[in-house]
């Protein structure tokens, strides 16, 4: 009777219109806002910069020509587009874009367990709405000093840093496991979705008179983060047992499928991460070697593809946004399949959990190593076919984000999925600060060391992928369950009285 009552309850719960995909879709939107104001530096500083006054000083300074091909690939400079006012080196322009990783490296591990202890509701609505404050002034401190605006910078990965581990502390409470793979890539879609928005949209904003061009990406970020942390505050809660709206049929189903029964609504008295254990895990170390090394690659691209279409492939600010959001469209499509498909083979028990995220995990750490080598020796004169390898290497990282790494700290802990990811994430977000420095460095001089930068990312991308296949695991590990029992037949009992004279009534 109990087997036929389960199946009964979890045909009856809807998926499309659940509460569960509700929270998703507001996931979705604040991943949108995450990432447009985590990327509208990148193609801010190609119009708020006089490349040509940089250009001249750096001749000047080292007293040599470097070497140009504007006689092969002249510059296709739009009618409305001219050099912003602001006169900062490619190293400046580099430790600018590097400056947001160093807050964002440091709240990732004490967001991840406060997420876990106290839930993510008013973390995450807190972290947009700091960050969209700071974002707003942005304009004004550009106009004032690099420095000013690099603080600025520094606050803004300060909140941000809070987001992903409240993202996984979401799927833990919100996802059941067969739903995990479509949920997780559906949420992680906004992040796609907010840099195609603000690299196309920002590149035509920058050929607009209206208050100056470029202040309009940081003054539209920021109010659309203002929207979303208040509507998120309403909306969300920490579990569905609180939920407003939410359906006993389906409060039941997702208790009965995620990390809810491991814990009571007093958990957050009890919450003792271990982190001991988490450090001596090889399936820890194997998520944060190819987290790192797939970061490394995906801030490359994300930092840097507006510089390299103006720079190498010579596209006005026009195209160099809307070419620069392209592999971020694909990217979105594969995530979101990814998601799907991975969730069918578990469901279907074609591969297991582990076998599905060694999988998408290769593929989407191979294809955009070789894409990368490809890229390497193209030069302006193909600039469309390095469009369209670009546009493959980025999409092909969507494996990762759908159907791999991205979800193995819910796979092997997730009552502790908030402070895995956390410690992931920091050691995952070191790429940030590095990558925009090496590629300003490297650039500087020759445009022709793109090609290095290409290589580096190719060789970094195997690396996270052969230490994944040696040592990854999505089993749960021993020491993520051993609070689980007591509170669990507990719950599970209790919950099913409640649904049983619920339906009786």
């Amino acid at each position: 009777m109990e087997l036929i009552s389960d199946v009964k309850l979890k045909t009856s719960v809807p998926f499309w219109c659940s509460t569960r995909v509700a929270i998703a879709f507001m996931v979705f939107l604040g991943m949108v806002v995450h990432f447009s104001q985590k990327t509208n530096v990148s193609i801010g500083l190609v119009c708020m910069v006089n490349h040509s006054a940089v250009e001249y000083n750096h001749i000047n300074f080292t007293k040599t020509q470097p070497i140009s091909t504007d006689d092969k690939c002249p510059q296709m400079k739009s009618n409305n587009h001219s050099d912003g006012s602001l006169v900062w080196s490619k190293n400046t322009q580099g430790l600018i874009l590097g400056s947001y990783f160093w807050g964002y490296i440091l709240t990732q591990i004490p967001s991840g367990y406060l997420a876990g202890r106290f839930g993510a509701r008013f973390i995450f609505g807190g972290a947009i709405f700091v960050s969209s404050f700071a974002t707003m002034f942005i304009p004004i401190s550009a106009n004032t000093n690099w420095i000013v605006f690099s603080i600025l910078q520094v606050i803004i990965g300060l909140a941000h840093g809070t987001i992903w581990p409240c993202l996984t502390v979401i799927l833990a409470h919100w996802a059941p496991k067969d739903e995990r793979g479509k949920l997780m890539s559906f949420m992680n879609a906004g992040s796609q979705v907010g840099n195609v928005l603000i690299l196309s949209i920002g590149g035509l904003m920058c050929s607009w008179n209206f208050a100056g061009g470029w202040p309009l990406i940081f003054y539209s970020t920021g109010l659309i983060g203002f929207i979303w942390s208040i509507t998120w505050l309403f909306f969300y809660t920490n579990s569905p047992r609180n939920h407003r709206y939410i359906s006993l049929q389906e409060k039941e189903f997702v208790l009965e499928h995620t990390q809810q029964k491991l814990s009571n609504s007093n958990s957050k008295h009890s919450f003792h991460a271990p982190f001991r254990a988490i450090l001596m895990s090889p399936a820890c170390w194997a998520l944060f070697i190819i987290h790192t090394c797939c970061n490394y690659g995906t801030y490359t691209f994300l930092t840097c593809i507006p510089k390299y279409m103006s720079e190498v492939l010579k596209f006005d600010i026009k195209s160099n946004g809307f070419l620069s959001a392209l592999p971020y469209i694909v990217l979105w499509l594969n995530t979101l399949f990814s998601g799907f498909l991975a969730d069918i083979f578990i469901r279907k028990n074609i591969l297991t959990i582990t076998q599905t995220r060694k999988l998408f995990n290769v593929l989407g750490t191979i294809l955009p190593a070789i894409v990368l080598i490809g890229l390497a020796f193209i030069t302006c004169q193909l600039k469309y076919v390095a469009v369209i390898l670009l546009t493959a290497g980025v999409a092909f990282g969507g494996f990762c984000f759908g159907g791999g790494f991205v979800l193995v700290a819910n796979d092997i802990a997730p009552r502790y999925a908030g402070v895995v990811f956390g410690i992931s994430n920091t050691f995952a977000t070191i790429p940030g600060i590095i990558s925009p420095y090496v590629v300003g460095a490297l650039t500087e001089k020759d445009p022709n060391n793109w090609r290095i930068v290409f290589f580096i990312c190719s060789i970094i991308y195997v690396i996270g992928m052969v230490v994944f296949l040696c040592l990854g695991s999505s089993e749960l590990q021993p020491w993520a369950i051993e609070h689980v029992d007591n509170n669990n037949l507990l719950l599970k009992k209790n919950d099913k009285t409640t649904l049983k004279m619920t339906n009786e009534t």
